[in-house]
Formats: structure tokens, sequence, C-alpha cells
């Protein structure tokens, strides 16, 4: 802005006068920097309450002030053009006459620094998967676009296949491998959600079988295999510690059936079969009431292994 002398008074009497309004304090500083640096005594002023409400300065600007005896000086500095020399000692003294911004620091609750942390975690999670290269997951989609099969891939070599055999979004088939073999298998057979059939494997034949038949979370029915071949069935309801009744395979047929079977390990009846399932013989182990000499039960000669 042009000069325009405004006149004003001081405490001590003596006349001062505003040689030049600015737009911004940093502008009317840098003046007011030049005129100190020549020995001119100067002030700053500004309807701004101390800095706190900048946009004041819009309306009524900054102003530079100055004794009445020194304002055509002032004036004549202003409006020289000035040396290189002097805008570099301007700029320092500016510089070093202006306090450092300093902004309070703020204390993290704990709150925010377990989140920051789990975030980390989480990244770093993230970029390792995304990045390593061992890790490949091969989707298959029925027509309608609907995915009915996961095939996962670690360093080339299957290692879990995931299946959703009944469409409805969630997996309900898991079979592991290691080495290229399976190992084992669980299925979710009325797809609520809950695995009832479990199935482990040895040089990929099964040796072992767990089932939830009645759907309550504990494993009722246990099949043992040998050469992949079904030898013995064990019922196990309502979760019982000991086999009620157990079924014993030949050649994968059922030849005997043992029932009522106690805490102590005996069976009450062995039923025996043909290939065909046909009824051969039938013994009940238990001792007659009638003879009492007898004070035992008998027991099975087959080993009854649990």
């Amino acid at each position: 802005m042009d000069s325009e002398f405004l006149s004003e008074g001081s405490p001590s009497g003596e006349k001062i006068l505003t040689i030049r309004i600015f737009a911004s304090h940093e502008a009317a500083d840098l003046a007011a920097a030049k005129l100190e640096a020549h020995g001119i005594k100067c002030w700053v002023t500004a309807d701004d309450c101390s800095g706190m409400y900048p946009s004041l300065t819009t309306a009524t600007g900054v102003r530079l002030k100055v004794q009445a005896a020194d304002a055509e000086t002032a004036v004549a500095l202003l409006d020289a053009q000035a040396t290189t020399a002097e805008i570099s000692q301007l700029e320092a003294d500016a510089l070093a006459a202006t306090p450092p911004k300093t902004t309070p620091s703020k204390k993290l609750a704990w709150g925010q620094m377990a989140i920051g942390f789990l975030l980390g975690v989480l990244v770093c999670v993230l970029f390792q998967g995304k990045n390593d290269p061992g890790n490949d997951i091969h989707y298959s989609y029925t027509a309608d676009g609907k995915c009915y099969e996961a095939l996962i891939y670690r360093n080339g070599h299957i290692v879990e296949i995931c299946k959703d055999r009944n469409l409805d979004g969630r997996w309900d088939c898991w079979i592991y491998y290691q080495h290229g073999h399976v190992v084992r298998a669980e299925y979710d057979n009325n797809f609520d959600g809950k695995r009832d059939l479990f199935v482990t494997y040895s040089n990929s034949l099964v040796v072992s079988t767990e089932q939830d038949t009645d759907f309550n979370g504990i494993p009722d029915v246990f099949c043992r295999y040998k050469n992949g071949m079904l030898q013995q069935v064990d019922y196990r309801p309502n979760g019982s510690k000991f086999t009620t009744t157990r079924e014993i395979f030949t050649n994968g047929v059922a030849a005997e059936i043992w029932r009522g079977g106690d805490s102590h390990g005996f069976f009450k009846v062995v039923e025996k079969y043909d290939p065909f399932f046909n009824e051969l013989e039938r013994k009940h182990l238990y001792f007659d009431p009638i003879n009492t000499n007898s004070s035992e039960p008998f027991r099975l000669l087959t080993p009854v292994t649990e």
C-alpha cells in the first residue's frame, strides 16, 4: 500500500505516524526489520487481537508506525530498492527475531496405542501373505458363478481342499494333505456349520473315522480300518465312555455283532453272520441265574480293545 501519514499520539508525548499499511504481518515485519537495520525505531500494529484472529487484518490491514521525525527517511528507505546484501541481512534478522512455533505434544491413550499396534500387525500379515510366492489358491465355480471348491497350494504342493457341496456359500468339507498325500478330512454332513465326521489317513488309506450321528458335538461312532478295509465299528451313544455295541468285519463284511456292552468290557449277546448277513448263531454270554454254580458272567474270547 502507498505511504500515507496518519497522525497518532503516544503516552510519552511523541508524535507517531502510520507510514504504510500491509496486508499481512509477514510483509510488515520485513519492512520493520529494514527500518530497524538503519536505526529507525518502528512499531507494527493490527486489530487482530494480538494475532488470535488473523482474519481481521483483511479489513484493516497491518500498520507500520514510526516517530514523526523519522517518517520521511523511513518512507524513502522503504521506497528504495534493497540490495542483495540488505535483503539477506533483513531475512536473517527476521528469522532470528521470530520465535519458533511450538505445538503442544499430545499423549496417546492406551486404547489408541493398542489399536495402532494391531493395525500394524495386520498390515504386516497381509503384506507377507500377498508377497509370499509359495501360497496360491485356485477357485472353481458353477455355471451360475457360485464357488464350490478351493484348492490351496504352498510352494507348489497342495495342502488343503475346501468344498461347498450344497452351494450355500459355506465350506462343508475340508481335506488336508502332507507331501502330496491326504492325511485328514473333516465334513459337515448336515450343513449346520459344525463338523461331524473326522477321517484319518495313513499312506492315503483310511485308518480311522469318528462320526457324530446325533449332531450334538460329540462323536459316537468309531470305525477302524486295516489296509483301507473296515475292521471294527464301536458305538458309544450320547457321549458314553464305553462301547455298547461292536461290529466285527471280515474282508469288509459284517461277521459278528456284540451287543449290551458295559463299562467292564462285558457284552451280553454275540451274533454271528454269513457274508450275506444271514444270522448263523446267537450267544447270550451272561450266566444263567438258575445255575447257582456260576457266579461270574462269561467274557468274550475275542480280545476287547477300546
